[in-house]
């Protein structure tokens, strides 16, 4: 995924200021200093955030090699063996409850997970923004986020805003949806204090509350929403996914505009990921049933309906990677948590709720044909080897570029447009396309 360069620098000095004041007001660290202070950070982040990342990042429901080596160089931290684990909020519950310091636990998932989280969601916004997509003209924006946390989501949104062209006027709303009150406190105040450090008049309603998917969502009532954002909820989820899809798409028809997104994030591990493509699978089938035929399109990643070439392999997976400039407090941490995040994988999908074609609302690529990079390229000789996904499914490709400006060009991400295929799906060459975006 291909991020503006003002995005990948967004969270560092101005950033880390108006959150160590923000930190400050809400009186979550002692000083100023304190971001700074290795005793304090070891004392009372650092437990935390070994936990929070085990928890959300390291546990599949499969076991760990308990021997697996560091993390990363000169780390001592190694990976755990484990089975049968939940990852993901559903994962946090118990440690959340039963945690003695609940205070610092807050502090460590605000201050480590929040600004990634930020991150991710604002690079989903800024790739269609990329790709060409506007938002119709808003008079006044709504967006709603599901099991919010920290607003990491509605901040993203925001960051997306001052970063991009995508159409988001300045004025607006959020619905925040948490079933942690005190999270659900420190979210709306901390949405409050970033989006007016980058200019929004974006106001803030906290709805204390579980998401229940065996009911609906929200009453008839209820307004639309420009916007639909979830985040890390699919464990969270108990009902078969054919059936969440077709909930999902219930709620859309009542409360998503049209001509609205709904954006759905999870992490990239390979059973999150796939639960995701599973997901996109039945909401495919949906959007095909007469009531609903021609209202949704599936934009990013997958830039159409096609069959999912990553479900076709039972140990495949498709995620998406980010570079960030990491806020200098959270280098810290990272250090020393032996943790790297200086990329940002995920997973993720949007939909828009238009019976727009694909190429009127990602006008970049006009009526081309589209394969997607969905892996790093890497050099075999003079050629490039990377896998795409499209229309005929997902192949292990190989290609020449004609300058060294197009090897740099080409990467996870990149869009080839009308490639020439020859070839299988296990060893493909591109002869020629018209461009790259």
């Amino acid at each position: 995924m291909k991020i503006p360069v003002s995005l990948s620098t967004a969270f560092t000095e101005e950033y880390e200021s108006t959150l160590r004041q923000f930190l400050l007001t809400e009186e979550m660290i002692p000083d100023e200093t304190a971001l700074e202070n290795d005793r304090f950070l070891t004392r009372s982040v650092i437990p935390h955030v070994e936990k929070l990342s085990m928890l959300f990042n390291r546990l599949e429901h499969e076991e760990v090699d308990p021997d697996a080596p560091p993390r990363k160089p000169g780390s001592p931290h190694k990976q755990i063996a484990v089975k049968r684990v939940k990852t993901g909020r559903a994962g946090l519950d118990p440690y959340w409850k039963e945690s003695s310091n609940p205070e610092n636990l807050r502090l460590a998932y605000f201050m480590s997970f929040m600004p990634p989280n930020q991150a991710r969601v604002a690079s989903v916004l800024t790739e269609l923004a990329r790709l060409g997509f506007r938002f119709q003209p808003i008079p006044n924006f709504r967006g709603i986020e599901w099991g919010a946390g920290p607003a990491s989501g509605a901040c993203g949104v925001a960051a997306a805003a001052v970063h991009s062209e995508i159409g988001l006027p300045r004025t607006g709303n959020w619905a925040l949806i948490e079933q942690d009150k005190k999270v659900l406190g420190i979210g709306e105040r901390w949405a409050t204090t970033y989006f007016s450090s980058v200019g929004l008049d974006w106001s803030i309603r906290p709805f204390h509350r579980k998401v229940d998917w065996t009911r609906p969502l929200l009453p008839q009532n209820a307004p639309t929403f420009h916007l639909w954002l979830s985040s890390y909820f699919l464990n969270e989820v108990e009902i078969p996914l054919e059936e969440l899809a077709e909930r999902m798409v219930d709620n859309w028809e009542f409360h998503l505009e049209n001509e609205g997104l709904a954006v759905l994030v999870e992490p990239a591990l390979r059973l999150q990921s796939r639960r995701l493509l599973e997901l996109r699978k039945h909401l495919l089938v949906e959007f095909e049933k007469p009531r609903r035929k021609g209202k949704y399109q599936v934009l990013t990643p997958c830039l159409g309906h096609q069959a999912c070439g990553a479900l076709a392999a039972p140990g495949d997976w498709c995620h998406e990677e980010i570079t960030w400039w990491r806020p200098k407090y959270l280098r810290k941490i990272d250090e020393l948590a032996g943790l790297d995040r200086k990329t940002l994988p995920f997973s993720y999908l949007v939909v828009a709720k238009s019976s727009r074609t694909r190429e009127e609302l990602l006008p970049a690529f006009g009526a081309h044909k589209t394969d997607r990079l969905v892996s790093p390229a890497h050099k075999e000789g003079r050629d490039l080897e990377f896998f795409v996904c499209g229309e005929e499914g997902k192949r292990r490709t190989r290609y020449r570029p004609e300058s060294d400006e197009e090897y740099d060009e080409i990467g996870r991400g990149s869009v080839l447009l009308n490639a020439e295929l020859r070839g299988d799906a296990r060893a493909s060459r591109v002869d020629r396309l018209d461009g790259i975006i």
